[in-house]
């Protein structure tokens, strides 16, 4: 690939960091007490199917949300997989923000609107004809365990996340509130990484970027307590593993591997990075690094010193300390053993995101060049932001969901797409 970098309009991309009717329900056919060993889902059993999650179910792709990535999300792929379908709280194609657009180096979203937009300035499109609320995903980006709880529409003052809120929610209801409300014979709840995913600034410290776990397990459990009392079957979904198994992370070692490619984007990069075990998140300082180094040398300067060095303590690097990792993948673990025995407790079936995020080919070799002007910088299961999945990467969401359902209630529900395109 020739190096077209000169000519490239490059971006900074900013930080990533995720009324209720009483009218009864129509009767439905029971479920039996027991399941048949083998059977596809019952009938009615995936009828009132609702979600309660984050923005990994909303389907938030790309540093955005609209309509068709939401029925992208894993959660109406696993419908689809059970033969029936999941209302979601679809947005307009504006998106509320709009995703990214790719390449990374068109410094556009989908909208027009820039690349490093700020949440407050973004466009936030309405919700789609015919939308009531609310719908069986009440999933919302940004979302944890406590907001879960106690979050509603009227007091969520995030500049974006507000709106995303009365977009989802109908005044006045939190997402437990809004999904016991439609009665569900069957519910998915997909809580916890938000609670740790703001460390990616470099910044790793309990109680300021991260939810300690003695401070989340007693949330978590009350959630868990109210939905088994009101739902018989459903699927908790735990975390990854490790925080490297993002693809937006890569280690300081692979940077300096790349450097030829980077010097070629006018960056730098510092001997820091020989050998270096940091975690960079590159979503980040990459794109910045080539937008400071581009407009540098066209005016005559020097190219971007890119360094893998940590800032210090406190400091938002966008670098992860080996020390760092450590705290943060002891919490996951702490997390994912708690929701995987609070499932096994209440007879739930447990999936993890490490299902995706565990992939041995989830990650590609590190590229700049690729980064930049590729459609799947970030591998064929991720988006453009380089956390969230992508519609494969939902797929896999999905497939691994079926198999965990069926292990533990006795179906036969199909993990393959080709059946729901043949029924």
């Amino acid at each position: 690939m020739s190096f077209r970098t000169r000519a490239l309009v490059v971006l900074t991309v900013s930080s990533f960091a995720v009324a209720c009717s009483d009218a009864p329900a129509p009767a439905e056919p029971s479920l039996a007490p027991s399941l048949s060993k083998g059977s596809p889902a019952p009938a009615g059993l995936f009828h009132r199917f609702v979600s309660i999650g984050t923005s990994i179910s909303m389907g938030w792709q790309s540093d955005g949300v609209v309509g068709s990535s939401q029925v992208e999300s894993w959660t109406v792929q696993l419908a689809a997989l059970a033969g029936r379908d999941q209302t979601q709280p679809l947005i307009k194609e504006q998106g509320c923000k709009a995703p990214l657009m790719a390449p990374l180096a068109s410094g556009v979203r989908t909208s027009g609107e820039g690349a490093a937009v700020s949440d407050a300035a973004a466009a936030c499109a309405a919700l789609e004809r015919g939308v009531t609320l609310p719908a069986q995903s009440v999933a919302i980006a940004s979302a944890t365990t406590f907001d879960a709880l106690n979050t509603t529409p009227e007091s969520n003052t995030h500049p974006l996340f507000s709106r995303l809120y009365a977009r989802v929610l109908p005044s006045g209801t939190t997402q437990l509130n809004a999904a016991l409300a439609q009665k569900p014979k069957f519910i998915s709840v997909e809580l916890g990484g938000n609670e740790v995913l703001n460390a990616r600034s470099g910044i790793a410290i309990p109680g300021v970027t991260i939810t300690p776990f003695a401070t989340w397990a007693p949330q978590y459990e009350a959630l868990i307590s109210k939905v088994a009392g009101n739902v018989e079957r459903g699927v908790l979904m735990g975390l990854i593993n490790d925080a490297a198994d993002f693809p937006g992370f890569r280690l300081g070692a692979e940077i300096w591997n790349d450097r030829a490619r980077l010097s070629a984007l006018q960056v730098t990069v510092e001997q820091s990075c020989a050998g270096n075990q940091n975690l960079i998140f590159v979503p980040v300082r990459v794109p910045t690094a080539v937008a400071l180094g581009t407009a540098s040398t066209r005016n005559g300067g020097p190219t971007f010193n890119f360094s893998c060095a940590d800032a210090g303590f406190g400091q938002q690097d966008f670098v992860l300390t080996p020390d760092d990792v450590t705290l943060v993948n002891t919490q996951l673990a702490q997390m994912n053993a708690f929701i995987a025995a609070k499932a096994n407790e209440i007879g739930f079936a447990f999936v993890a995101l490490e299902e995706l995020y565990g992939r041995a080919d989830l990650k590609p070799e590190f590229n700049a060049i690729d980064l930049m002007t590729g459609t799947l910088p970030y591998g064929p299961y991720i988006s453009l932001d380089g956390i969230h999945p992508n519609g494969a990467g939902h797929t896999v969401l999905a497939a691994a969901a079926a198999r965990a359902i069926n292990a533990r209630y006795g179906l036969a529900i199909p993990q393959s797409r080709a059946w729901i395109a043949f029924r």
